[in-house]
Parts: structure tokens; C-alpha cells; sequence
């Protein structure tokens, strides 16, 4: 992955997702002055570009943020497909990102040490937030009824164990990966005993958590 489109994937993570908050997250599903609001926070993540001598770069993503999240916004109010509609526009945003890169010749021009310490910046960002917000859009009716837990407390969880994966994937230690979901599965083992709906989303979780840091592992540091 080049260091350009390496480096508008952080940006477009840090604008789509930590920029937003969940309150506003939801706001977006109902009011369009929302979705107006989360669009010029967007547009900030990105004024690197302008920095970088990249204007047009910089209005063709913001502008073409907008109008994605707009029209998801009149699509999302006559289907119940959120599901689909998340994963398309993500998908959109993406293939944004390649061909703004290609076509307006995005450069940064960045010392090697620099461009390793973004490549595991991205890896960590794209690690946390984003696949939790892609867990909850695809699986969260899975989700039991609440019981015993400190609310938020798996969501943190799920943060810290795909941070441990990436890092030790990018430190070659790949046979501590097993005692981290060993040691995982072990914490949760009276609850996976008593339910079945519990263990079932538990899997779900875990498996997507493994699968995800694997993915991104590959795509920043073999692509």
C-alpha cells in the first residue's frame, strides 16, 4: 500500500469514527442536520491534504462524504437493510480513497521511520473502533438480553484484544495468540456454560475480532 492512500485510510478512519460520537452516531440515523455536522468533521481529518498541496484531493473526499452519507441517509429511512447499507457505504468510501490517490497523484512525503510508525497507527485505529461499530451494525441482534457485566465493558474488551492481536502480529509473536483467546474463553466460561445464546455471540465476536486483526494485518503490511 503506498504511503498516500496508506496515510488518507488513517485520515478517513480518524474522521468516520473517532471524530463521531455515538451520540451523534445515532443522531445521523434521524436528523440531517447530523449528518450535515458529522460531514464538516470529516472534512477536518483530511485538511493534511490541504497542507500537503492537495486541495482538489481534499474537496472531491469531503464532498463526495457528504453526498454518500446523504443519500445513505434517505435510503436508510425506507429499509431496514442498515446492515447492508453501512458495509456499502464503507465500501464506497474506500474505492474513494484509491481512486482520489491515483488520479490526483497523492504524495506524502514522509522519512522511512515516519512511515512505519503511520503503517501501525492505521493498523491500531482500524483495529479498535471501526471493527467494534462493524460488529455492532452486522451482528448486534445476536446480542442476549443484558445481564450480569459492567455495561460497555465488552466493547473495551474487543478494543483490547484486537490491539494485542495486531501488535503481536507485527512483533512476529504469533503463538502468544493462542493464550490471549484461551485466556479469554477461560474468563467467560461460566457464562458460556449457562447460555447458548451467550456462547453463540461470544464465537460470533471472538471470531470476527481474530478475523479482522488478520485481514488488516495483511492489507497494511503485506499489500
Amino acid at each position: 500500500m503506498s504511503t498516500a492512500l496508506l496515510a488518507m485510510l488513517g485520515m478517513h478512519v480518524l474522521g468516520d469514527y473517532y471524530l463521531q460520537t455515538d451520540r451523534l452516531a445515532q443522531a445521523r440515523q434521524h436528523q440531517f442536520s447530523a449528518v450535515v455536522l458529522h460531514s464538516l468533521l470529516y472534512s477536518l481529518a483530511f485538511l493534511p491534504l490541504l497542507l500537503a498541496s492537495h486541495p482538489s484531493a481534499f474537496v472531491v473526499l469531503a464532498v463526495s462524504h457528504a453526498l454518500l452519507d446523504a443519500l445513505k441517509f434517505l435510503l436508510q429511512k425506507g429499509t431496514n437493510k442498515t446492515a447492508i447499507l453501512f458495509m456499502l457505504d464503507q465500501l464506497c468510501h474506500i474505492l474513494l480513497l484509491v481512486v482520489v490517490s491515483i488520479l490526483y497523484h497523492v504524495t506524502f512525503f514522509l522519512p522511512p521511520s515516519w512511515v512505519s510508525v503511520l503503517r501501525i497507527s492505521v493498523l491500531l485505529l482500524c483495529a479498535a473502533k471501526p471493527v467494534s461499530v462493524m460488529f455492532t451494525e452486522l451482528f448486534g441482534r445476536f446480542r442476549p438480553m443484558p445481564g450480569e457485566g459492567t455495561e460497555g465493558a465488552g466493547k473495551v474488551i474487543g478494543y483490547l484484544e484486537r490491539l494485542i492481536l495486531v501488535i503481536l502480529m507485527v512483533v512476529g509473536e504469533y503463538g502468544v495468540i493462542g493464550w490471549i483467546i484461551a485466556a479469554k474463553t477461560f474468563a467467560r466460561s461460566r457464562q458460556l456454560a449457562d447460555s447458548q445464546a451467550f456462547c453463540e455471540y461470544f464465537l460470533v465476536g471472538t471470531l470476527l475480532s481474530i478475523l479482522s486483526a488478520i485481514s488488516l494485518y495483511l492489507v497494511l503490511y503485506r499489500w
